[in-house]
This record gives C-alpha cells, structure tokens and sequence, in this order.
C-alpha cells in the first residue's frame, strides 16, 4: 500500500473527512486531496502533523512498518 493509500485509509478510519483533517492541519481540502490521490507529496513537517493528527507513527505512513511492535530496527534500515 502507497503513502497516499495509507493516509486515506487511516482519515476514514477515524471517520474524518477531508476538510476536517485539512482544517486540522492548516492546509487546504483540495491540497489535502490531491497528496491522498498521489499527484502531490509533501514536507517532513506535514508528514509529521499529518503522523500526529492520525495517531500513526511516520513509519507506518512511509514504511507501512511500525518498529514499535517488535519489528527489527535493522530491517527498517535494509530498506
């Protein structure tokens, strides 16, 4: 599963739509549809507000991996 992917995922998850979310992190709707359709990236600090707002760790955002449930940290580095 790709960035983008995850990060509608988890939005619907939290039963959050877009303007909530874009709201919650200062940026617009339309900026915020576009990164989860994969036609935009974004920064490190988004990805870290983004991280926070969604309760997942930037791991599992860029990796789809969280070395918090056991994985092995020299794993992640073989990426």
């Amino acid at each position: 599963m790709e960035f983008n992917e995850k990060l509608q995922a988890l939005r619907k998850q939290k039963n959050m739509t877009q303007e909530e979310l874009a709201e919650k992190l200062n940026i617009s709707r339309e900026h915020l549809g576009r990164i989860e359709r994969g036609k935009y990236g974004c920064s490190i600090d988004l990805l870290i507000e983004l991280s926070c707002a969604l309760n997942a760790s930037t791991d599992y955002l860029l990796l789809g991996r969280n070395p918090d449930r056991g994985q092995d940290r020299r794993q992640l580095l073989q990426v």
